[in-house]
This record gives C-alpha cells, structure tokens and sequence, in this order.
C-alpha cells in the first residue's frame, strides 16, 4: 500500500506530524495527539478499482515475439535476487521467465524505485528490442477507464541516455493506446476511455519493445477504474 500506483482505491488520507507541520490546510475529520506526534485524517473520494492488473499477474499469459514466432514465457519459481545500487529492482521468486540466457529478460510484481525515488509497485517487463515482450490478460472487467502508469529504474533514468520505451496496449483486437516512456519522464502514464464498454469482459494486452534493449529497466502498473456513483 506505501507503493501505490496512483490514487485509485485511496479512500483515506492519513497524515503524522510533528511540530505543527502539516501538508493540508482543510479541517480533518479526526485528530489526535500520541506524545507529540499528531496524528490527522481526511476521508477521500476516488476512483473504485475493479481490476488490478499487478495484483493478478499470476493470471496472465507472457510471450516474447522471436524470429521464428512468439515463444511462450512459462511461469518459474526460481532464486530470488536482491534489489539495490547498479542492481534495480528485486527479482521475486515467481515470475514469467522468457530467456534464462538473459536473466533481466522476465515478467513479474516487483517495486520499483522512479525517478523521485517514489516505490512503485508494478509488473517488470523489460523489453527484448524492437520485438515486443507481451503480458496478456483474459476475463478483464471494464470499468470507465483503463488506468496504466510506468517508468524506469531511478539509477538508469536519471542518466537520461538511453533508449525509449514503448508500451502498446491492446483491448481484445483493438489497439487501445500506444506510448512511448523517455528518460526524464519519471513516474508518468495515459488513460483510455472504457465507459462505452462498463461492465464488459475483455481481453487486456500489454506490448513492450525498445530499439535499444540496454539499462531499460522498464516496470508498468495498470488497473480498471470506475466513479463511485452516488445516488
């Protein structure tokens, strides 16, 4: 919950704060004091999230496109790998493994640390080079949008010299939206209007490719939103 993608889900604000520091100026709707660290709280409206596209990464398919076709990418319980300086982030130990001659060349959750050094959590999907790594999720409820957020490890991003990413994304046969993450950009993302199509199920795919695959450290997180509608 401290690595939150945006503010969809959020349906309270909780602030401590020591020496009358604050960073809200409106009333809160409780305060309280605990040997003078001062403890407030404001209720928030949001956006409701009906998928969550990180938290069930498990349930999605992984290819990458090689020269002679897609080649599937199986799910593998393997060694974990600590994060941290000229490593990016961890590695879990579950996860889409797509060349094992290549150990960055995976798909899975992990938490990434943007260019505000902000932890994100996301699905790291590195791209291979010009053909795309695909994370493709069937049985997807649409809400009145699709909400998708990505950026690069801070410690290659910060150098602002390397490839763009590009992130297609797919909605059933439909490409739905097509963006591309330079360095520089942080923690930055898109919307798609689904609100035509509330309540459907869909097919979500998501394509990454690079002309250049070094240092592109690349994490994306990407959830179905709705209004809360009050009546």
């Amino acid at each position: 919950i401290a690595a939150l993608a945006d503010s969809g889900g959020v349906d309270r604000v909780w602030e401590l704060g020591i020496r009358g520091a604050t960073t809200r100026d409106d009333v809160p709707a409780l305060e309280q004091d605990f040997g003078g660290v001062r403890v407030r709280m404001w209720p928030v409206e949001s956006p409701k999230i009906v998928y969550d596209f990180v938290a069930r990464i498990e349930e999605a398919e992984v290819e990458i496109q090689a020269g002679d076709g897609p080649r599937p990418c199986p799910w593998t319980r393997g060694r974990e790998a600590p994060g941290g300086l000229e490593r990016g982030p961890m590695t879990p130990a579950d996860r889409f493994v797509c060349d094992r001659a290549r150990p960055w060349l995976w798909v899975g959750r992990t938490i990434l640390a943007d260019l505000e050094l902000q932890p994100r959590r996301c699905i790291w999907q590195h791209p291979a080079g010009p053909d795309p790594v695909r994370t493709t999720f069937s049985n997807v409820p649409l809400g009145d949008r699709l909400v998708v957020r990505g950026g690069v490890d801070y410690q290659v991003e910060r150098r602002r010299s390397y490839a763009p990413v590009t992130l297609r994304v797919w909605i059933d046969d439909e490409i739905a939206a097509e963006w591309m993450h330079h360095d520089g950009d942080g923690w930055s993302g898109f919307e798609v209007d689904t609100s035509a199509r509330r309540g459907s199920t869909v097919t979500v795919r998501f394509e990454t490719s690079t002309s250049d695959p070094f240092a592109r450290l690349f994490c994306f997180a990407a959830s179905t939103q709705t209004e809360v509608r009050r009546d």
